[in-house]
């Protein structure tokens, strides 16, 4: 018996991650649309830490470019004076390779969160735990709720989005280079008309990642 695919399980399954864009700009409506739909993510305490920041200005698209080249070389040069192997230095080469085409993309926005209190957090301030252990998974499970209806709602729409976390490696103080001060990066999201048709990835089936205990 096949299983019935309803709409949202038919744009999960056909959306893929998009690195070719065309040029054309999507309207800002769209994009305002695919914001509202991740502002919908629930989040502790519904406190609703994750902000979006798109990147327009030429200076500081060029600043993320010049501050991702100057920390490659960098890496670069730690790994020899380290004698490392070449393998991990093609490693650092493909990275930044698989991060250059952020700068092509028709929108780029950088995806984050606000530093906002959190459960464990509380439980840390009282001197119940030693740490807050648990407040940044938080964090990153809400912001990553934002991003699947970013996603969803653009591939609606007939835009190609794609997650990047590649360039922070090469960004550690990405938000020092953007000028924010209370939101914490997370990722970067590009977002524009898809100019490819990546073949769909083979993904692990519900028996392979789900359980019962």
């Amino acid at each position: 018996m096949i299983a019935f695919i309803d709409p949202v399980e038919k744009l999960i399954r056909k959306r893929r991650s998009i690195r070719k864009y065309k040029p054309d700009m999507p309207p800002s409506g769209w994009i305002d649309a695919a914001v509202s739909c991740a502002a919908m993510a629930p989040s502790p305490s519904n406190s609703q830490p994750v902000r979006f920041v798109r990147i327009r200005s030429e200076k500081m698209l060029e600043r993320l470019q010049l501050g991702m080249e100057a920390r490659r070389r960098e890496l670069l040069e730690i790994l020899e004076a380290k004698k490392g192997t070449k393998r991990t230095r093609n490693l650092i080469n493909a990275y930044y390779r698989y991060s250059e085409f952020l700068f092509n993309a028709p929108v780029i926005i950088a995806a984050g969160t606000l530093q906002t209190e959190t459960f464990t957090g509380k439980l840390m301030e009282a001197g119940v735990l030693a740490e807050d252990a648990r407040g940044e998974t938080d964090r990153d499970i809400t912001v990553g709720l934002a991003l699947k209806g970013l996603l969803l709602k653009s591939e609606a729409l007939g835009l190609g989005t794609c997650i990047l976390t590649a360039p922070l490696a090469f960004l550690p103080e990405v938000e020092k280079t953007l000028g924010l001060n209370d939101i914490r990066i997370k990722c970067f999201v590009t977002m524009g008309f898809p100019d490819e048709t990546p073949a769909p990835i083979d993904k692990k089936g519900p028996s392979e990642i789900y359980t019962e205990i």
